[in-house]
């Protein structure tokens, strides 16, 4: 059944939402969609077909993200394992160690995805201590700040690698650094969460290489299926469930496999981290070169985020201050190009970038932001069409109020 007429020559520019299904992860799931459709708990033959098969999925992970496959979790996406990375760690520490939720304390920043953002609140209505350390202009963690934050009882602290609006890079090795002596000064245990849906495609995921206790990855987001994540751990967090059931993934994430889904992450993230750095140095020379035009053409326009190689290769992010964005995003849609004010999951409509609204501390440029995500395969000319167009927009919105 098809539900829409798919228009010819768009230009998507939005992969820091959604990616394409890789062809060779589409092939690899397409047996467990149709004859291998067992259940991987149950012991007949089918059964035990299935549990080889994510289990093969744990191994190629692990092998990928250089980590034991014991340490492999998979989840229904990155916004599950952002929240049992999240909740699981201070669970067990409340559950199993006796710590009283006022007797812990998570720090995180005000530009992280929802996914941390609002399960640290619901952390907070519990009673945990939440804490915000300040970001710079840029959106990089102001260090100085968070080693003033961090105390005897501070026991998580959860950034992005990568920002899934501005495309910061986070200094992860740096923020290990200073997590490490703090527990080496309070005799404490520091559990380091990073969110890292964006990074596959980009940058290097390996576990040892990001130094993080707990790390979360998106299938949805480097050309694997949707609704699929893995959280990869160190041996330090121990993790409590959040979801009841019948145990499965060593009782962390109860819930029977989706089968398909895991082996198609598992391709998706092997193929992804084999070609990562060369994949970047070209979507790097395509994005600053759009990025260049866009400033020079659109008149009021500003880059949100960094610039060079601290930026998520793929990520442009500009606000034209006086300018309706959402109308803009409706816009160009409708002239072939698919581009988003901020994040998916912050949802539809208007609103401000609470991103933007963090690193500017400007209510017009939070309001009036445009993101561009571009992909391996996107083209100069494309995003130079997509300058030209936008330029169109922005002179035709300023000469109505003028």
């Amino acid at each position: 059944m098809i539900f829409w007429e798919k228009e010819t020559k768009r230009v998507y520019l939005d992969w820091a939402a959604a990616t394409p299904l890789l062809p060779e992860a589409k092939a690899a799931m397409e047996p467990f969609l149709k004859g291998d459709f067992g259940n991987p708990s149950a012991i007949h033959k089918e059964g035990q077909v299935a549990r080889l098969a994510v289990e093969g999925a744990r191994d190629f992970v692990a092998r990928a993200l250089q980590v034991r496959p014991e340490f492999v979790t998979f989840t229904g996406g990155g916004t599950e394992g952002n929240n049992l990375a999240i909740k699981g760690t201070i669970e067990a520490l409340h559950q199993a160690a006796g710590r009283s939720y006022s007797d812990m304390e998570v720090i995180t920043t005000k530009i992280e995805h929802s996914s941390v953002s609002l399960a640290t609140e619901h952390l907070r209505s519990i009673g945990v201590q939440v804490r915000y350390v300040g970001v710079d202009e840029e959106g990089f963690v102001k260090l100085s700040d968070l080693r003033e934050l961090l105390s005897e009882k501070t026991v998580l602290f959860s950034v992005a690698y990568a920002n899934n609006e501005i495309g910061v890079v986070q200094p992860v090795h740096q923020i290990k650094k200073l997590l490490r002596q703090t527990e080496e000064r309070f005799n404490t245990q520091i559990f380091f969460h990073v969110d890292a849906a964006q990074a596959p495609l980009w940058l290097s995921c390996q576990f040892e290489t990001v130094g993080a206790d707990l790390l979360v990855l998106d299938a949805a987001k480097c050309c694997g299926p949707k609704g699929v994540g893995v959280l990869v751990r160190s041996r330090r967090p121990v993790l409590a469930p959040i979801l009841f059931g019948g145990g499965q993934e060593q009782g962390i994430r109860s819930g029977t496999e989706n089968v398909a889904g895991v082996i198609g992450v598992a391709i998706a993230i092997e193929w992804a981290q084999t070609n990562w750095r060369a994949r970047a140095e070209l979507a790097r020379a395509v994005r600053d070169e759009a990025t260049r035009l866009l400033l020079e053409t659109i008149p009021g326009a500003v880059l949100n985020g960094p610039h060079g190689e601290d930026r998520l290769a793929n990520n442009i992010n500009i606000s034209i201050p006086g300018i309706n964005t959402e109308y803009a995003a409706v816009w160009l849609d409708a002239r072939g190009f698919a581009v988003s004010t901020k994040s998916a999951c912050a949802g539809a409509g208007g609103g401000e970038s609470a991103v933007v609204k963090a690193i500017s501390n400007d209510a017009a440029r939070a309001h009036s932001t445009l993101r561009f995500t571009i992909g391996p395969d996107t083209k100069p000319s494309d995003l130079r069409k997509l300058t030209e167009a936008l330029k169109i927009y922005v002179t035709k919105m300023r000469d109505l109020t003028q």
